[in-house]
This record gives structure tokens, C-alpha cells and sequence, in this order.
């Protein structure tokens, strides 16, 4: 698997507080199956000083466990606004990890984003499941129209950002804006990765079972790689005793 959104970089957020916090987090990811990992700090202006020297630390520690480590950034869509052409993109791609902060889909963040993508870039809206209500659906599938493409929290579906980011993130999957499921793990014990476990939880509520290594594994590799593509499925859920009889 690979997760395209994790906060593993040590001292430069309210991710890994610690070279021992990284190692173990690292360790954790290996035992979830998690073969690569995009590394995506929230951009600051700091972050750009110690950036390749933070990575290369951390592509030690990987190294030594198997993993693959890319690099990534995660923005605020107003600093990406402001950074562009000079943006941190996912794994040197045209892919761009986008934070949309305001509360609700104003015309003004659509064109921003549309601004950003007139530059050149594929953008990826995180964890959009947390940042936004059930009311936001619509504009939010305007988005889907201009082919950005969504992140969603592999926590969001346990229930782990409350019931409310539970329910949207399945209703957003189940109507084509899922795109990607990743960590965005902070640390090892209240922010990890459980990706194991929404991965079996997900097989067991959607009929489309070979499909959710899509969310997993095929579109995150997309990002990487000119030869494939970012596909958009629609997830249907099994009946009652469908899910029964999958248990």
C-alpha cells in the first residue's frame, strides 16, 4: 500500500515530535503493509530551510525498514495560492496536496483552486470528510466536475473524527469523490495508520470489494507514475445480509 499523506517529518509540525517518534511511526507503517509513504509537512515558510535535510534523515530510517520514501507537502489552498510555481508537488509530480481551511465552498476558494490548476497542477483536496458538512456535497461535486481529486482519512471511516466526518466520508465515496485513502498520521499511538483495519472494515460495507485497492494502491501510484491514471469509482454498499454473511 502507499500513503500519500503522512506528518512523519520530525520537528516541523504538529506531526513526529522526535527522531524516536519517526522511527517508531515507520515501524508501525511497515507492519500495516504500507510500502511507500509520501512525506507532507504542513508548508510554512521555515519548512523550505530545513526541508532536504529533514528528508534525507528520515529516508535513512525508512531505508533500513523497507520503505520508500517520497516527497510531499501539505498546504493551506492561500499559501499554495501565493507559493505557486514553486510548489512542494507529491513525488515531484504534477500533484499538488491541498488543505481547504475555510468552513464553507465559497465562489472565491472555487476560482483559487481553479487558478492553481490553470498553473499546471493536478490538486488533491485532504481530508475534505473533516473540513466540510453534508451541505458542502454539491459544490464539492462542482470540484469533482473540474477534476480535482479527494483524500480521505482511513480514520474518518472508523469513526475517529466523530460521526458526522464518518457519515460524509462514506457518502462521499459512494458518489465518486473518494480518490485516495490516507494515513495523515501525526504520531504513533492517537494519529496512526490503521489502514489495515479500514481496508477490511470497507470490504465489508462495499459490494466492490476489488475496487478498494484502488484507494490504496493504484490511484496513489498514479500520482507517480505518467502511465497510469487516477480513476474515479462510485462504491455501492452491501444489503443487510450481504454484510451479514460477508462477516
Amino acid at each position: 500500500m502507499i500513503d500519500i499523506h503522512c506528518h512523519l517529518m520530525v520537528g516541523v509540525d504538529d506531526g513526529a515530535k522526535d527522531i524516536d517518534e519517526a522511527k517508531e511511526m515507520i515501524r508501525l507503517a511497515k507492519e500495516e503493509g504500507i510500502k511507500e509513504i509520501i512525506v507532507t509537512p504542513h508548508y510554512t515558510l521555515e519548512l523550505k530551510r530545513v526541508y532536504e535535510t529533514k528528508f534525507e534523515e528520515l529516508q535513512k530510517l525508512a531505508c533500513r525498514e523497507g520503505i520508500i520514501l517520497h516527497k510531499g507537502c501539505e498546504y493551506k489552498l492561500q499559501d499554495a495560492v501565493v507559493q505557486k510555481g514553486e510548489l512542494i508537488t507529491l513525488a515531484d509530480s504534477e500533484f499538488v496536496l491541498v488543505e481547504v481551511t475555510q468552513t464553507f465552498l465559497t465562489e472565491y476558494v472555487l476560482n483559487q483552486i481553479y487558478d492553481l490548476k490553470l498553473c499546471g497542477y493536478e490538486i488533491i483536496i485532504a481530508h475534505p470528510e473533516r473540513s466540510f458538512k453534508g451541505k458542502d456535497i454539491e459544490k464539492l461535486k462542482k470540484l469533482g466536475e473540474m477534476n480535482v481529486y479527494f483524500q480521505l482519512t482511513a480514520g474518518s471511516f472508523l469513526g475517529m473524527f466523530g460521526k458526522q466526518a464518518q457519515k460524509l466520508s462514506q457518502e462521499l465515496l459512494e458518489i465518486g469523490l473518494c480518490h485516495f485513502v490516507a494515513s495523515d498520521a501525526h504520531n504513533s499511538k492517537s494519529r496512526s495508520f490503521c489502514f489495515k483495519e479500514t481496508r477490511k472494515y470497507l470490504k465489508t460495507i462495499y459490494t466492490e470489494e476489488g475496487n478498494i485497492d484502488l484507494l490504496f494502491e493504484n490511484n496513489p501510484k498514479a500520482v507517480f507514475s505518467k502511465n497510469e491514471k487516477v480513476v474515479t469509482k462510485h462504491f455501492k454498499k452491501r444489503n443487510f445480509f450481504e454484510r451479514l454473511f460477508k462477516k
